[in-house]
């Protein structure tokens, strides 16, 4: 778990959840409950962002989800935002779903859903969640009541225990949350995430010229990573893992590593390297 959350502490909600699992005694009436399993060991794609710590999984299609730390600028997990990152999807791997854990599992309860899944407008989620729903009611495979019991246990576990906050709107919420995340950020990145990482007042960006199809040219790679503004080297960091398999090219990776170890990014150069 060390490689995982680096420097951070578990916060006090995500260890609720763990305390709540062990109560269960069982991964999957957790799961029942939650609609995700934990997952605290590490657990990544070569597109999962290097500064984002992993703790749950929805068991299917690599779907994951994580806290963002913005390259460790979050100064506690409790208040980092989280992401869900769907590794399957290319061009959108990673999202911002919620300001943080207590609200992402408010919304969890009911509209899961709308992490892992894209809508044109609220209408068409709305209608869509109607269809799933009337599907579940006709389906053959019914809850049994153990599994009806054990999901009612662990939804009153939350309600009670983790005092959620109330959100009017869930499709609202997290189309808000995105808008917000832009307003944030200082550089746009591939992966839609972008860097809050200011740049200095005499600084200016400049990308480094990224094409999927090509290895970059590393020498000019080397350069710009010594030259660049500390901003910009975030956000090329985002772009050569959103574009490239850092781990089938070595040499890549390597500079990719040393560089971020130079910059103190240490918790991030072991994820990558895991």
């Amino acid at each position: 778990m060390d490689s995982n959350f680096g420097k951070y502490v578990v916060p006090t909600t995500l260890q609720r959840l763990i305390d709540l699992q062990n109560d269960l005694g069982d991964t999957e009436d957790f799961f029942l409950g939650l609609d995700f399993y934990l997952s605290l060991e590490n657990l990544r794609y070569f597109n999962t962002p290097s500064d984002v710590i992993v703790f749950g999984n929805i068991g299917a299609d690599g779907i994951h989800y994580g806290f963002l730390t913005d390259y460790g600028s979050v100064t506690e997990l409790e208040v980092a935002p989280i992401v869900c990152v769907s590794p399957m999807e290319f061009d959108t791997p990673t999202r911002i779903v919620s300001r943080n854990l207590c609200e992402f599992l408010r919304v969890n309860l009911t509209d899961g859903a709308l992490f892992y899944n894209h809508f044109s407008s609220e209408g068409k989620y709305l209608e869509t969640k109607g269809r799933w729903a009337a599907e579940e009611a006709n389906s053959p495979y019914q809850p049994t009541e153990n599994e009806k019991r054990v999901r009612e246990r662990v939804q009153k576990f939350l309600l009670e225990i983790f005092q959620l906050p109330h959100i009017d709107n869930p499709y609202r919420y997290v189309q808000d949350v995105g808008l917000a995340r832009q307003r944030n950020v200082s550089i746009q990145t591939m992966d839609g995430l972008g860097v809050t990482e200011p740049l200095l007042q005499h600084e200016k960006h400049s990308p480094f010229p990224i094409h999927k199809d090509t290895d970059p040219d590393l020498k000019l790679l080397q350069g710009y990573l010594y030259s660049a503004p500390f901003a910009s080297r975030l956000a090329l960091f985002r772009d050569l893992q959103f574009d490239y398999v850092l781990q089938d090219n070595p040499e890549l990776h390597k500079i990719v590593i040393d560089t971020m170890n130079k910059m103190g990014l240490n918790d991030e150069a072991s994820r990558l390297m895991r």
